[in-house]
């Protein structure tokens, strides 16, 4: 079990994938991001809903999402999360209302990988503040292989009681559709760089 001060604790890449400098990036990525992510893994033992592109492991200690062809993309969370399975039709209604969030500005960050390959299609969406975002790729209106969406309303909505926390859709490898709803907000971890400034 995670200790007591380790609870409600969250990793999130996302910011380090926002236009870097890509000469420097392995290195800081690990300098900043490496023995946190690999002492989080090593915590959060439990069930793997994984699919070809995407591992998610969710146990009792909290879970982690992460991409099989780019590991640096990583989130995290040490809150146990409710895991249920949705008809296809559900699963629509979901991924689109998370798009419509990120959208509405309701979303601070939303991550979409559609289909596996090379190039890989996929959404990336990282509102730094304000107005001001971050996009890569497009929305498309078909159910993806993986999204994860990081709500910051001021309300309720269909997808999260209390209008704050993440939600992940993955299709799992067996053809399954799984919402994951961890509602609220959890202490960020500071990377190297940040814990120093």
């Amino acid at each position: 079990m995670i200790s007591t001060g380790l609870q409600g604790f969250e990793i999130n890449t996302d910011v380090a994938l926002v236009d870097p400098d890509w000469d420097e990036f392995a290195s800081e990525h690990d300098k900043r991001f490496g023995l946190a992510i690999s002492h989080f893994k090593s915590v959060i033992k439990g069930k793997s809903y994984d699919n070809e592109a995407i591992r998610l492991r969710v146990g009792p200690a909290g879970y982690y999402v992460q991409p099989k062809r780019f590991p640096a993309a990583f989130y995290g969370d040490t809150t146990p999360p409710t895991v249920e399975f949705v008809s296809e039709d559900e699963a629509l209604v979901a991924t689109w209302e998370a798009a419509a969030l990120y959208r509405s500005g309701e979303a601070q960050a939303l991550t979409v990988l559609y289909r596996d390959g090379d190039p890989a299609d996929i959404f990336f969406g990282y509102r730094s503040g304000g107005k001001r975002r971050y996009e890569l790729g497009r929305v498309r209106a078909h159910i993806p292989l993986h999204l994860r969406v990081m709500v910051d309303g001021p309300s309720d909505t269909d997808l999260l009681e209390g209008g704050k926390g993440v939600l992940i859709y993955q299709r799992t490898r067996d053809g399954r559709h799984l919402l994951l709803r961890a509602p609220g907000r959890r202490q960020p971890y500071l990377g190297f760089r940040e814990a120093l400034e």
